[in-house]
């Protein structure tokens, strides 16, 4: 009896769209808004923390492997390297104001992907800057957190 119970509790939920796949998708794609949203609002955070000048947050927010490229660098530039100069490059780049364009996250398990236009305008070495480009930043969820573990930016020309 208990059996034939349990058979038709699963017929039911079958029937009824427990278990269907459009369920399954519906889950699928709320997961990946919620990544998007945490992500987004990741990187949103580390503009407002530079124009604060918040060390803190970038020893949490960057990944220890963290590497970038910068059109203003030639080269890859690291988290060991650039943390302990931290103070004296959001002295040097103070941003003013910035607006993301188009962002878009693919993620993948615990990694997503970040791409969107971005527009910043601020102040390099005391001398007013603004400037569009483009921008790629790859997440890993580390410890219930996303930390940015690349980060490659192209100014437009």
């Amino acid at each position: 009896m208990r059996k034939n119970l349990k058979v038709a509790a699963v017929v039911l939920l079958f029937a009824f769209g427990g278990f269907s796949s459009d369920s399954v998708g519906v889950n699928t794609a709320a997961r990946q808004r919620s990544v998007a949203e945490e992500v987004i609002a990741r990187e949103r955070a580390s503009f407002e923390a530079w124009k604060r000048k918040d060390k803190a947050f970038y020893a949490d927010y960057w990944a220890e492997d963290f590497t970038e490229f910068l059109p203003s660098s030639p080269y890859l530039d690291t988290r060991a390297n650039i943390l302990p100069k931290f103070e004296q490059l959001s002295e040097r780049w103070k941003i003013l104001d910035y607006a993301m364009y188009n962002p878009r996250v693919q993620a993948y398990g615990d990694t997503a992907v970040l791409t969107y236009n971005e527009m910043i305008s601020g102040t390099y070495d005391g001398q007013p800057s603004t400037y569009t480009g483009k921008v790629t930043m790859v997440y890993v969820r580390q410890g219930g957190v996303w930390r940015g573990v690349h980060y490659h930016e192209s100014a437009n020309k």
